[in-house]
């Protein structure tokens, strides 16, 4: 039986889309790397509906900032009893900023 080498996640070679479940090209160069990085399996042509979806355990992300409105400690700490916000700018109000009018040019008639 021939061998097919199978897409697992989408792929982009030579300018064409590959979706999982799609045959892929036994370009040398890709193959190995392919298969160790999960991105593709070989089948055999006779199990094609046998074949079980490896899935590969994918990284989480983890924040390396702190969220919007963390308490915690700002520096400089202000004098007070009141707990800093870390990661959050004040509103408009509490920094008193004054409401500006957006004022347009006229449209010209030209």
């Amino acid at each position: 039986m021939a061998e097919r080498l199978i897409a697992l996640v989408p792929i982009l070679h030579g300018n064409k889309q590959y979706r999982p479940g799609e045959a892929l090209p036994t370009d040398p160069a890709y193959v190995s790397v392919w298969i160790q990085a999960g991105s593709a399996v070989w089948e055999n042509e006779g199990d094609s509906g046998k074949r079980e979806d490896q899935k590969k355990a994918t990284p989480k992300a983890r924040s390396k900032t702190a969220p919007a409105g963390a308490v915690g400690i700002a520096q400089p700490a202000t004098g007070g009893a009141e707990v800093d916000q870390v990661g959050k700018v004040p509103s408009k109000k509490a920094r008193g900023a004054a409401e500006e009018k957006i004022r347009r040019p006229a449209k010209s008639r030209a």
